[in-house]
């Protein structure tokens, strides 16, 4: 792995990003979304990036969800489409519109999770009403955490089918099987007993044991913390050998002398897992379901979602504190 070039072309990205996304973004968004491209080894398109947030700004109000830190992110989304960015952005917002006719709240979180959806608009209703449900199962096992951040989720791992109410039941065991590990309760918690359940609803002690492992390892030798937690349940339930997590540790470590990583080394960690995993399917070797191979995009991109929404409240609370002190 050529740890050099990939730190050479996530700096790159990241100047170009900030360049355009305007003195306003919060840098750790502007890392977000360079970090987006890089684990999709894609070239920013600085002019598709443009029209994508001019376009978002022409179609919103001032009052607009999409209006704010993570306008740049929804455009960034937006922009890797290779279909015009007009009916993209008009899929987006149908996309949405059913999600809240399905009673899923007019928030960024709900603007997030409509990227997750299919692009067949005869299957919207049945693929919100799915969402809804296993959303409202969550809500049942976890009445105070579970809240709209958890949309995003509830949207991919809806697509199973499954009955939502087991669905919900074992995402609770592992949780509960985490705690027990004295893993810290919270909401990158819940997001890791959620993921858990991505290949098989059923509980498998298996997969928290090697998450456990994983995070252990990690946390050994990077800056790993509990917004890590759901990414390493990835690294579990797509049984990445060890050899790959050594690969993580030395992507992490060149990425920290990186100068966007300065003062946020826990993202570097957070964009050698979405490389790595990325990449799994180039490895004829890896362990991996098949399903990775016909997904691994979605899944970055609900995690991104995720860990974008994370940022963007983590912004407005400082702004807030600042703002009081």
């Amino acid at each position: 792995m050529r740890t050099d070039m990939i730190r050479h072309d996530v700096e790159t990205t990241y100047e170009k990003v900030k360049s355009l996304a305007g003195w306003s973004v919060d840098k750790n968004v502007v890392l977000t979304i360079a970090s987006y491209y890089l684990t999709a080894e894609r070239e920013f398109d600085a002019a598709a990036f443009n029209r994508a947030m001019e376009t978002l700004k022409s179609r919103t109000g001032w009052f607009s969800p999409i209006r704010g830190q993570l306008m740049p992110v929804i455009a960034a989304f937006l922009a890797h489409s290779d279909r015009k960015i007009d009916e993209e952005v008009d899929r987006l917002f149908e996309k949405q519109k059913v999600l809240r006719g399905e009673g899923f709240r007019n928030t960024i979180h709900s603007f997030l999770a409509a990227f997750l959806m299919t692009d067949n608009p005869s299957e919207y209703t049945d693929e919100a009403r799915k969402a809804k449900m296993l959303f409202d199962a969550m809500k049942k096992q976890h009445y105070f955490l579970t809240s709209d951040d958890d949309y995003a989720y509830a949207v991919l791992l809806s697509k199973n089918g499954e009955n939502p109410e087991r669905h919900a039941a074992n995402m609770r065991k592992y949780y509960d099987a985490f705690r027990e590990k004295r893993y810290r309760s919270g909401n990158e918690l819940q997001w890791l007993s959620q993921i858990m359940t991505y290949i098989d609803v059923e509980y498998n002690e298996q997969y928290v044991e090697r998450a456990d492992e994983i995070f252990k390892q990690l946390k050994r030798e990077t800056k790993a913390t509990q917004v890590h937690y759901p990414m390493v349940g990835f690294l579990a339930i797509f049984q990445v050998d060890n050899e790959k997590i050594d690969d993580i540790v030395q992507l992490t470590k060149q990425l920290e002398h990186s100068k966007p990583f300065k003062w946020n080394r826990e993202m570097a960690l957070s964009v050698a897992i979405g490389y790595v995993l990325y990449h799994l399917t180039d490895d004829s070797t890896a362990q991996v379901s098949v399903s990775l191979a016909t997904s691994v995009e979605m899944i970055l991109q609900a995690q991104q979602a995720v860990m974008a929404a994370t940022m963007a409240a983590f912004v407005a609370s400082s702004t807030t504190s600042s703002t009081n002190n």
